[in-house]
């Protein structure tokens, strides 16, 4: 059980410091991560044993004395909006240029030398003839973006992002000024990124030389935002960041040029492993690269002195040159995900059953090509997927199906165009370069092409999750045991035994949920805009409006992130209230990418020209999701739950906020209203029908605008809570002064989303619990 661990110092030691620092970073995790090193160490011989002490104490020591992964000090207020520094790098952007600047100030007035490092990123947007360069001494002055949590559960946290790329704060540009220069390494490799995008631009279009240059040089920034959202939906993202394909391809053709140029094989091994390690800082030095590189590297070297190198031990020096300098990298879903597929790779490769078919299989050439060109890839990234799937669950609870389909279609093509791009940047002959960028072209585009075909479909990327990170630990344990399942006692009990875990867990939460039903109600942050999630009992999930496309694709960038996050695997309906932009804007994307079973809409909406509406519609009718048109008097049964139109009717078409659905939720004792863009005039006509109003939640109509939520319609509802949708310092002031005062005179509570971020209302058969992110 422990062979994989024999003769392979290097990654023990690496597997017991990884261990150790996450046990000392998440002290929750330490027996389970540790008590199975302590178990395995009685049984290795004196000289592991001596590995397994001596990875302990560099662990310890290497904890203590490096606690971060930044030197730099961590602001607790924003920085001075003027202040000196140097430039350390600039990127390019596709809106201008991106300059992280280490600033020295002064952060007290009665001790001068009391001053403190950090670094800010700043963004120069302007068309300049000239951009600070790194080494570049400036004054500057800025405006600094705001930091704020994250308003939705699993939307873009900013505060990590930046603690992350050790920066204290990110902001504009508004004026610098250069008062010396300096030569630091990273203004060469800067020259050398533009160089190599000069070689692009002049022969390709702006997003195929921005794609080449991110494939070759690590430089993403050219990428259209658009291609990069394909690439991660059909699980292909790796191949847009620099990792061991791209370092693998380079070597190869590196080794080919070498070996063409007549020197001895020491020197080209030697001139190689230079080579690669140069092309680390080029790229960015990310976790990624550096192991790759530094995986090649060790069986070079040791090729050298004639001693081979083990794979699984390679991995090992690599990890160990990673990350005993920064013990804070193995947080880093990057890294993690590198290495997990890296590992799945080198384990899954011997275990290959294609290695043990008939020789009359092996002899056959058709036989031989399909295996090679389809079963081999396919295994391949089977062994990447079973092995990063914790991670991927653990970070995004999403896994794609059809990367494997990627991974044999399109890597092929990306391979193609960097092969020719490479080309073309080494070629002296204008005319060879020429033609070269352009069967690259042929080959990047092929690859969108593909790329786009296999994330355009709502089934591209799948909810898994979300589960706890014990259960994931289950399942990466069941993972390392299942190549000895078969050949080991202990392994199968043990993998029995987690098995016999994970079907209590799951039952016993089946269990708990049939026994104490709820039903929940949650207001999505999605800016001056609606969006309403409603999860039924039996866990139907309804979404009721998808907020707006203005400043960020509501339905891409939060609706859909947020599903994932809290573990919805399909929409059984999407209900758009009325056709207009801060209710449907974000539908479209969010029925391109995300299963919707059924689109509910009135009678009125259907005929609505809006050209972005009857894009809803199309797309709608082109994925075969079925439409239905409701109005008062529709209702929506299950089980301990119901939903009940209340208005509009259909037989003429008025003001479409007028005409807005408006529902009344009931369930387990408890009900909510939830009224759309509604106005005075609908609520009269709802009043009229005499309908039981009186709820404990009330949405107010119409962001809380005084064209909305009349006395009269307050007063029937007597709701113990009112909900308003609304942005963040919104031009049309919502929610309105009048509407605030109503319901303060009436004693009904309130909560803004533009105060308080997402709100979820939790019902159950005794109690209404309320959470928001603020």
């Amino acid at each position: 059980m422990l062979s994989p661990l024999v003769g392979k110092p290097a990654l023990l030691s690496s597997v017991i410091i990884i261990a150790l620092f996450a046990s000392l970073d998440a002290p929750t995790f330490a027996p389970a991560l540790l008590l199975p090193l302590v178990l395995a160490t009685h049984f290795f011989h004196k000289r592991l044993q001596w590995v397994v002490f001596l990875s302990i104490a560099a662990a310890i020591v290497c904890h203590s004395l490096i606690p971060g992964s930044s030197s730099f000090n961590v602001l607790t207020t924003k920085p001075a909006t003027k202040a000196c520094g140097i430039v350390e790098t600039t990127q390019q952007k596709a809106n201008g240029k991106a300059v992280i600047i280490r600033t020295r100030e002064e952060q007290s007035t009665t001790d001068p030398s009391a001053e403190t490092d950090y670094r800010v990123r700043l963004t120069e947007k302007r068309v300049l003839p000239q951009y600070p360069l790194p080494g570049d001494s400036i004054c500057y002055e800025a405006s600094w973006y705001p930091v704020t949590p994250p308003s939705v559960p699993g939307a873009f946290d900013t505060r990590n992002w930046l603690n992350s790329q050790s920066l204290a704060a990110y902001g504009k540009m508004l004026h610098w000024t250069v008062y010396s220069s300096h030569w630091i390494p990273e203004r060469s490799f800067f020259s050398f990124r533009n160089w190599i995008g000069s070689r692009f631009h002049e022969y390709l279009d702006p997003a195929e030389a921005g794609l080449l240059l991110g494939l070759l040089a690590g430089d993403r920034s050219g990428i259209p935002d658009a291609l990069r959202s394909d690439f991660q939906r059909s699980g292909l993202v790796h191949v847009l960041a620099i990792s061991g394909f791209h370092v693998v391809l380079l070597a190869g053709m590196l080794m080919i040029f070498l070996k063409a140029t007549g020197l001895p094989h020491r020197l080209v091994r030697i001139a190689a492993v230079l080579l690669l390690l140069l092309y680390v800082p080029v790229t960015g030095g990310s976790p990624a690269v550096r192991r790759a590189v530094l995986m090649f590297a060790v069986p070079q070297l040791g090729a050298l002195f004639q001693r081979p190198a083990n794979t699984l031990n390679s991995l090992g020096v690599a990890l160990l040159f990673i990350i005993l300098p920064e013990p804070s990298v193995i947080w880093n879903p990057g890294f993690q995900l590198s290495v997990a597929a890296t590992m799945g790779i080198l384990i899954g490769g011997p275990l290959n059953p294609l290695k043990k078919l008939p020789e009359a299989f092996t002899k056959n050439k058709w036989w031989m090509r399909f295996q090679n060109l389809i079963l081999d890839p396919t295994y391949v990234t089977l062994c990447a997927t079973l092995s990063t799937a914790p991670f991927l669950i653990h970070h995004f609870k999403t896994l794609s199906p059809v990367a494997w389909l990627g991974n044999i279609v399109v890597v092929p093509a990306i391979s193609m165009g960097m092969q020719a791009g490479l080309f073309a940047l080494l070629s002296p002959i204008d005319f060879l370069r020429e033609h070269f960028c352009y069967a690259a072209r042929f080959f990047l585009r092929l690859a969108s092409l593909l790329t786009r075909l296999l994330s355009d479909s709502a089934q591209a990327s799948v909810t898994v999750g979300p589960y706890g990170p014990f259960i994931l630990l289950l399942g990466g344990f069941l993972l390392i045991l299942f190549p000895l399942f078969f050949k080991n006692r202990i392994a199968r009990r043990i993998s029995l035994t987690s098995l016999l875990l994970f079907a209590a867990i799951f039952t016993y939460g089946s269990f708990h949920s049939a026994s104490y039903p709820t039903w929940k109600l949650t207001t999505i942050d999605v800016g001056q805009g609606d969006s309403h999630l409603i999860t039924t009992p039996s866990g139907n999930h309804l979404l009721i409006d998808a907020g707006d496309i203005k400043r960020q694709d509501s339905g891409k960038d939060i609706i859909v992130p947020y599903l994932h996050h809290i573990g919805v695997s399909h929409l059984d309906a999407l209900i758009i209230t009325h056709p207009d932009q801060d209710h449907f804007g974000g539908a479209l994307s969010l029925i391109k990418t995300f299963p919707v079973k059924e689109l509910w809409i009135t009678d009125c909406a259907r005929i609505e020209p809006k050209k972005e509406w009857q894009q809803v519609i199309t797309e709608a009718y082109r994925r075969n999701i079925r439409i239905r048109d409701i109005e008062r008097g529709f209702k929506y049964r299950e089980n301990l739950f119901e939903i009940k139109v209340l208005h509009p009717e259909t037989r003429y078409c008025i003001d479409p906020n007028t005409q807005s659905i408006t529902f009344r939720v009931t369930g387990l004792g408890h009900s909510a209203v939830l009224t759309g863009d509604l106005t005075v005039q609908g609520e009269k006509e709802i009043l009229k029908t005499d309908v039981y109003l009186k709820s404990d939640v009330l949405k107010l109509g119409h962001h809380g605008s005084k064209t909305s939520s009349s006395r009269n319609f307050l007063k029937q509802t007597d709701p113990k809570l009112a909900i308003i949708s609304s942005g963040r310092k919104n031009r049309f002031r919502h929610p309105s002064k009048q509407v605030i005062q109503r319901l303060d005179s009436l004693k009904i509570p309130y909560l803004n989303t533009a105060e308080k971020g997402t709100i979820e209302i939790l019902f159950s058969s005794d109690t209404m619990t309320i959470n928001t992110m603020w």
